[in-house]
């Protein structure tokens, strides 16, 4: 069995990681947006949840700018 030069590359840790990288950004990010918009309602924890890799990142820097939580999640 060869040996993947990226962890990310292994069959059984890749995957695993992947999903505890996007669970830890999703939770950052909902502490970014309690911090500057309050408790973070039902709709927008359902909003993030559904959210891919690359849209959370997306988010993470769109945070930076919007005056309301509907902008950001709008």
């Amino acid at each position: 069995m060869p040996i993947p030069n990226d962890i990310m590359d292994h069959d059984l840790f890749g995957p695993a990681i992947r999903r505890g990288r996007a669970e830890g950004e999703r939770c950052v990010i909902e502490w970014q947006i309690t911090e500057r918009f309050g408790e973070v309602p039902v709709w927008a924890r359902e909003r993030l949840a559904g959210l891919s890799d690359p849209e959370l990142k997306q988010m993470a820097i769109r945070l930076l700018k919007p005056g309301t939580l509907e902008e950001l999640l709008g």
